[in-house]
């Protein structure tokens, strides 16, 4: 199945989105990981630079890697590499969101799944079932 690389990103958008919510957000972020660096590779998604997060990890600033793709934009840890290649932007800054999206998050999942070959695992059970009570198992 072919996508276009706005319908990816707008996949990525939507995961995302969700993956800010979810109970174990893991193989969102790791679907969206595989989609932003798929969609590098091909040329359709650019780089742009680094930037401070918003949310310091123990008390420590650090950047996060700052790429556009079609307009969206989305923040990916950097590899060693970006810190020496890429200028450092400063501050994130807050972006108003003006494209409107309308996608299910399991369309937007199958289609990232079909796009990047990732899959979940099958014997992975999420974190919420892992920690619950033996009443919701």
């Amino acid at each position: 199945m072919s996508y276009s690389s706005k319908k990816i990103a707008e996949a990525i958008f939507i995961v995302n989105r969700h993956s800010k919510a979810a109970t174990d957000p893991r193989y969102l972020y790791r679907l969206k990981k595989a989609a932003i660096e798929k969609l590098i590779q091909e040329g359709q998604a650019k780089k742009l630079g680094l930037q401070y997060s918003n949310n310091p990890k123990k008390s420590y600033q650090h950047s996060n890697l700052l790429i556009d793709c079609h307009g969206f934009l989305f923040h990916l840890p950097p590899q060693k590499q970006d810190m020496k290649d890429l200028p450092h932007l400063g501050t994130m800054q807050p972006v108003k969101a003006t494209t409107q999206v309308r996608m299910s998050l399991s369309h937007a999942k199958s289609t990232l799944e079909n796009y990047t070959g990732v899959k979940p695992d099958p014997l992975k059970k999420s974190a919420f079932y892992e920690n619950a009570s033996p009443y919701f198992r």
